[in-house]
Formats: C-alpha cells, structure tokens, sequence
C-alpha cells in the first residue's frame, strides 16, 4: 500500500475483511497518509481492522457501526435527525455553530464508546483556557470561551448521546449526566431603576433608539421584536388613543441566520421565515437579514400601548414619510417601524452600540438594551400591585414563573419603602422601641426627677437664673 498524490491531496487505497469495496481515503499531507497506511497495517495484524464509520450503514451494518460511530458523525447524525425536526433557525445556526467550533475540533474523532464522565470534565475545563470564535455581526465581551457557551455545549453533548441511546448506538448509562460542570459565580444583570430609565430617556437625543427605548420600557418587547416591528401591526387612531385601547401585535422579529441552516429547515417542511432582506453587499454571505416568527409561540401577542409610546410611533411614522418624500426611489420601504434613513432595518449589534454611546456619554449605569426588558417587567409588576397575569401578556412568557423568578428586580427604594410601611401599617405605637437618649437628654431627666422630690431647688434655682441671666 502507497500513498499517491491526486492534484492536492494523497489518496490511500486498501480493503477490509467482509467489506465488499475498495476503501479510499484523502489526506492533506504524504505524512499523513504514511502514518495511516502504519495503523491499517497495525490493525490487519491485529485482526482489529474495520471500514470507517462514515462507510458504514447504521441499520445494515449495526454492530461495526456502534463501535467505529465517532462524536463529529454522532453531531451530524443528531442535527440531521432531530435539530432539524425540533429546532428554529435562530436555535438550529446557534447549535451548528457550537458543534462546528467548539465540539468537532477538540473531541470530533474520539469514538462515543470511549466517552466517559472524567473525558468530557476534562473537554470542559480546557474549553475555559481557549479563544473564543466569533460569529459574523457578534461581538463576545470575553477572549476565551465562557461558561455559558460551555454550558450550552454540555448540554448539546448530553442531549446527543440520550439519542445514541434511544439508537442503541450507546450502552449503559449516559457519562454526561454525571458531569460537573466548572463552578462560576453568575453576575445578576444590571438594569436601570426608574429614575435611572426616565433620566436615559431625557436625555437620548437619537430618535432610533429613543424609539427602540420606549418600546422596551412601555411594552416589554424583545430587541429582535422592536426591530421587526412593521407599520401594518400597529393599531392606532385618534379615538384609541384618548380611549387607552390603541395596541401593536407582535408576530415576528428580525434575525441573521445562516442560509444553510434555513434551506435545511426548507427542505424539512420547517422554515419560519416571513421574508429575508436584500443582501447591501455583493459578496457571497454565509448569513441573511430575515423577518421570522418569534421564539415561542408564546411571544405572539397584542399589547396595550401608553400613550408616550404612541406619540412616539407617530413622530417616527411622520420623520419616515419625510424621509421617502426626499429620497424617492432611493428609499427601500420595508415597512419597518425601526427603520435606517434609507428604509432597510437596523440590527441589534447597531442599537447595542447606540445605547453604549449614550451610556458612556451621559454618564449612566452600564446596562445591555436587554436589561430595558426586565427594568420594564420589575416597573410593571410594582405599578400593577403584582399582578403576574397581565404583566406576562405583556412579556410573552409561557410561564408567569419566568416573570417573578427572572425578569422582575426589586430596587433599593422599593425594599426602604416597604420597611417604613410596615413599621406604619404593623408596629404600634405602644410596641415601638423608643431611639436611644443622648448623655444631654439623660442630664435633663435626672434634674427634673431631682426637683420633683425637693421643690426647695427648683426655688434656688429659680433665683439663681434671675440673676445670672439665665
């Protein structure tokens, strides 16, 4: 057996044992194809040698397959068979990504049978220590990989191999269940109290994101909801508004996903997409600007709007029609509510660097436009007395559990408050603990105990302040 070079690459040509075709195999290097042509020759000798897994069919030929199956062709195998039937394209982009740079490259050849628990804490630990990859249009504030994406990657593992269960491609018991992942002290996010959001309003002199701002705030939208937010889903006139029952449905949100993954979703009868927006660029892109549906269904949702809210809708409706009358047919009218002044929508890397610069000019507390989200839930439930149910219409939560647990941040003054209410509402009078004397007031008291049993003194001292002036 020699390695023969085939334009770039080295091709090696040999067979095995009840396998009826010639196997060929490609490699960058001649070194390469030399130290395979050794293990072939090492397993031969050793009566070990089988085709490669990825020749193998799964059904017909089971039992080889099981024991060749590598962790990059059960990844393949798991997306192919159940990301595409269960995942969106924002979830399905995400997931390739992970596996494509996090998974595949570090633990892709290792066979699934020789995965154990203490493996994979070791895989994680060393994903800590190593540079992060950035996704187009992302930006990570960390070098190396955090813990969430190690998470996210864990939990991909996991999932997969309960499918190679479920396939019998794996026995026993899953060795990702018992994994222990890296201990991390979670930050809690920072979000603005009210006076901080009314001051950042105050204050914002850019019309997009004030726009952007005041949905947030006024009705708990998501940033891909913002910016998906087209003029047909707004519901507004004179006599709505005076009424309170003017509103906006939300039923899409903008995302950029990666065209391979939404074919493959087309293909299986499971794309989501309303519409995908013009490439600006003439270069080929992995990726597209799309209108698709939200993350749950139950996102989809009609929401009241403060009257704040829509007078600023229509200052934007109006600055839009002046924006067409001047450019004409330069302008590209997608109907977005959020729209650049050229018609086409911003994306929310754009908005997140608007509100950074506003942040930093205005000296404001750092926070992500995402925590306009949640200073938005925690102003609503204080404001509604708690009432969880209309404030998760608002969100769009599937469970009102999200609303308390998560998204609703009790503020310093909220909790001063309460501790003057129930000293007010719950202690009485009687019950209160008097505040400490000064060594001054404990001076008085015992004086007037003093003249209290000898009123002789309180006559001398009478005299004696008539004289001294006292």
């Amino acid at each position: 057996m020699k390695a023969t070079k085939h334009g770039t690459k080295y091709k090696i040509t040999y067979r095995c044992p009840n396998y009826p075709k010639p196997i060929n195999e490609y490699f960058d290097s001649e070194e390469e194809a030399n130290l395979r042509i050794a293990q072939i020759q090492l397993e031969k000798k050793r009566g070990t040698l089988t085709p490669p897994a990825h020749l193998l069919d799964p059904d017909r030929d089971h039992a080889l397959y099981r024991e060749r199956i590598t962790v990059a062709q059960l990844m393949k195998e798991y997306v192919d068979l159940y990301g595409l039937s269960h995942w969106s394209e924002g979830t399905l982009s995400c997931n390739q990504h992970r596996i494509d740079d996090y998974i595949v490259p570090y633990i892709g050849d290792v066979p699934i049978k020789a995965l154990t628990t203490h493996m994979l804490e070791h895989f994680y630990q060393k994903l800590r220590t190593q540079p992060a990859v950035k996704m187009k249009g992302r930006e990570h504030e960390n070098e190396t990989i955090s813990i969430s994406v190690v998470e996210k990657v864990h939990a991909l593992i996991r999932s997969a191999l309960n499918q190679a269960i479920r396939w019998d491609y794996l026995s026993g018991a899953n060795p990702a269940m018992a994994v222990e992942l890296p201990r991390h002290q979670s930050q809690p996010r920072e979000v603005w109290s009210d006076q901080e959001a009314q001051r950042a309003l105050q204050v914002c002199t850019d019309p997009f994101l004030k726009l952007c701002m005041y949905l947030a705030l006024g009705c708990s939208m998501r940033i891909g909801e913002i910016l998906g937010l087209t003029w047909d889903c707004v519901h507004y006139d004179d006599a709505s508004i005076q009424s309170g029952t003017a509103y906006l449905t939300v039923n899409k949100e903008l995302r950029r996903c990666s065209k391979k993954c939404i074919e493959d979703l087309k293909r299986h009868g499971r794309s989501d997409i309303f519409f995908a927006f013009p490439a600006l660029k003439q270069t080929e892109s992995t990726t597209v600007l799309v209108l698709k549906t939200p993350k749950t269904t139950s996102s989809v949702r009609n929401i009241y709007l403060p009257k704040t809210v829509t007078y600023a809708l229509m200052d934007m409706r109006r600055y839009q029609e002046r924006m067409k009358r001047d450019l004409g047919p330069e302008y590209q009218d997608f109907n977005i509510v959020v729209a650049q002044d050229n018609g086409r929508p911003f994306e929310e890397r754009l908005i997140a660097s608007k509100l950074r610069d506003l942040i930093a000019e205005n000296d404001l507390k750092p926070v992500v436009f995402h925590s306009l989200r949640h200073s938005s839930t925690s102003l609503k439930l204080r404001i509604s007395g708690g009432d969880i149910k209309s404030v998760q219409g608002d969100t769009g939560h599937a469970q009102s559990n999200m609303v308390t647990d998560i998204y609703s941040h009790i503020m310093d003054y909220d909790r001063q408050n309460l501790a003057q209410m129930v000293d007010r509402d719950f202690f009485s009078a009687n019950s209160q603990p008097q505040p400490p004397k000064s060594p001054e007031d404990e001076s008085v008291a015992q004086l007037i105990r003093m003249v209290e049993k000898k009123p002789d003194i309180a006559k001398l001292l009478l005299q004696m302040s008539q004289v001294f002036g006292t």
